[in-house]
C-alpha cells in the first residue's frame, strides 16, 4: 500500500504566504493524496483561512513542549505581548510564538544572554531550532517547504537538514550583496528563485549552483491574468478614474536595525510620518485619491475624514488594486516589484534603515526615489511623465521583468519554456517539490 507524502510548509504573512498558497494548490492538482501540514505564523494564518487552508500555529503544537516547558514559554509570551500584538492574531497564538521562540533562545544560548539578544533585535533574533526539531520529529514529514523568511522558517530548514530529510525554499526577491539569505552557509537541497540574475547573487555569495532553481515567484503568476486586470479596470472607475490620479501608498513597518545599515537605529514613528507626507502631497491637488495600505503586520491607520484619502485593508485582493492606481509609492515592500510588473509608475522613499538593501531605483522597479523632503516634486513630475506600458513581464509575470542582460532583474529562465512545460511559477517549483518527494518517498 502506498502511503501518502507528507509535507511540512512554513510561511509568515505578507509576501511569504502569498508565495506558498499558488505552490500547495499546484502540489495538490499533481498529488492529490499528498498530506500538506501548513505552519502559517503571524498574519498569515488568516490568509491561509481565507484561501481554504487548515492551519496550524505555535498555539496548535504547545503540547510539543513539557507541562513545565510551557508554562515557562507562556509566562515568556506573556511578558513580550506589549508592543507585539496584531488585532488579526489570537492572544493564545501571540503569547505561544513569542514564548516558544523566547524559550528556544534560552536553550541556545542561556537567559542572560537571550535577552540581550532580544533586546537588541527583538524578533529578528528568533530561530526557535529546538521546537523545529520537534515539529518535525512529531510530524515526521517527507520534504519542508519554506521561504526565505529568517525565523521559523529558517528553523525548518535546519531541523528537516539535520534529519535528513529534503527541503525547498523560496525566495522572494534579489539577493542582493548583505542580504541576509543569500549569506547563509546552512543550504536547503533547492532553492527557487526569480531570475538568473537572482540565482548569480547566490552563486557570488557562496551558493551551490546545483541547488539554484530558476522558477519565478509563484506570488505573482495571477498579477497580470485577464480577470486581474478586468478587476483592476473596475475599481479604477469605480474610484473616480482618469478625472482623479489615484496613488497608493504601501506601508511597512521599520524595522529597529538592518544590516544594510549598521550602527543605526529605526524611527518607530517613520510609517506615520510617511503618511502624514503623502496626505500632505496629495491635498495639494483637488483631484488626486491617496490610498492606503497598511503591511499585513500593522492596524489600519487613522485617517482624516477627507474624500482624498481611502484605506484598502490587507484583506482587500492587492493585484486588482495595483492595476488601479496610477502610482504606488513605499519604501522596501514587495509591492514595489508587483507594481512594477503591472506597469505601474513606482516611487520609494529612501527614509527607512532598510532602503539601501533594495535599491529598487538601480533594479529598474522605481521609477523614481527620494527622501520625504522631495516627496511633493517628485510625485508631481513622476505623474506627469506618459503612462508606461506593462513590460514584457506581462507574458510571464511570475519570472520578473525583462530589463536586458545587464540588469539584476533580467535573464529570467535562460530560454523559452518547451511545448508540455509547466508555464506559471507554482508548476515549476511543484514539480521541484515532486523530484526531492522521489527520491525520499514516504
Amino acid at each position: 500500500m502506498n502511503i501518502p507524502p507528507r509535507i511540512l510548509a512554513v510561511a509568515y504573512g505578507g509576501g511569504h504566504i502569498a508565495m506558498m498558497l499558488p505552490l500547495l494548490r499546484a502540489l495538490r492538482r499533481r498529488r492529490p493524496d499528498v498530506d500538506i501540514t501548513l505552519l502559517a505564523l503571524t498574519t498569515a494564518a488568516r490568509v491561509a483561512r481565507q484561501a481554504g487552508e487548515t492551519p496550524l500555529g505555535y498555539a496548535d503544537l504547545l503540547h510539543l513542549l513539557s507541562p513545565e516547558e510551557q508554562a515557562e514559554a507562556l509566562a515568556l509570551g506573556r511578558a513580550l505581548r506589549p508592543g507585539n500584538t496584531h488585532p488579526d492574531i489570537p492572544e493564545a497564538e501571540t503569547a505561544a510564538y513569542l514564548g516558544i521562540n523566547a524559550w528556544d533562545l534560552q536553550q541556545q544560548i542561556g537567559p542572560e544572554a537571550a535577552q540581550a539578544l532580544l533586546d537588541a533585535l527583538g524578533r529578528q533574533g528568533f530561530h526557535p531550532l529546538h521546537f523545529f526539531r520537534r515539529i518535525v520529529a512529531h510530524l515526521r514529514p517527507d520534504l519542508v517547504l519554506a521561504t526565505n523568511s529568517p525565523r521559523s522558517e529558517y528553523a525548518a530548514v535546519d531541523a528537516a537538514s539535520e534529519a535528513g530529510i529534503p527541503s525547498l525554499a523560496l525566495l522572494d526577491l534579489f539577493a542582493l550583496p548583505g542580504d541576509a539569505f543569500a549569506t547563509r552557509t546552512r543550504y536547503p537541497s533547492r532553492v527557487c528563485v526569480l531570475s538568473e540574475a537572482v540565482r548569480d547573487n547566490l552563486i557570488r555569495a557562496g551558493w551551490p549552483p546545483e541547488r539554484i532553481a530558476i522558477t519565478g515567484n509563484p506570488a505573482f503568476d495571477a498579477l497580470n491574468a485577464q480577470p486581474t486586470r478586468a478587476a483592476g479596470r473596475s475599481l479604477r472607475a469605480t474610484l473616480g478614474a482618469p478625472q482623479r490620479r489615484l496613488i497608493l501608498l504601501a506601508l511597512q513597518p521599520e524595522p529597529a536595525t538592518h544590516p544594510a545599515s549598521p550602527g543605526c537605529h529605526g524611527d518607530p514613528h517613520l510609517p506615520e510620518r510617511i503618511l502624514q507626507s503623502c496626505i500632505g502631497a496629495v491635498r495639494r491637488y483637488p483631484d488626486w485619491t491617496l490610498i492606503v495600505r497598511p503591511h499585513p503586520s500593522q492596524s489600519l491607520p487613522a485617517l482624516p475624514d477627507d474624500p482624498q484619502c481611502r484605506v484598502s485593508a490587507a484583506t482587500e485582493p492587492l493585484h486588482p488594486l495595483l492595476h488601479a492606481v496610477d502610482a504606488v509609492i513605499t519604501g522596501t515592500s514587495t509591492v514595489a516589484l508587483e507594481a512594477h510588473l503591472a506597469g505601474r509608475r513606482v516611487l520609494q522613499l529612501l527614509d527607512s534603515i532598510a532602503a539601501p538593501a533594495m535599491p529598487y531605483a538601480a533594479l529598474g522597479v522605481a521609477d523614481a526615489a527620494c527622501h520625504l523632503t522631495d516627496l511633493p516634486q517628485t510625485l508631481a513630475t513622476l505623474l506627469a511623465q506618459p503612462e508606461r506600458e506593462c513590460a514584457a513581464a506581462c507574458a510571464c509575470p511570475a519570472a520578473g521583468p525583462s530589463q536586458g542582460g545587464a540588469s539584476p532583474l533580467g535573464g529570467q529562465r535562460g530560454q523559452s519554456p518547451s511545448v508540455g512545460a509547466p508555464n506559471t511559477a507554482a508548476e515549476r517549483v511543484s514539480e521541484l517539490a515532486l523530484a526531492l518527494l522521489a527520491v525520499h518517498p514516504a
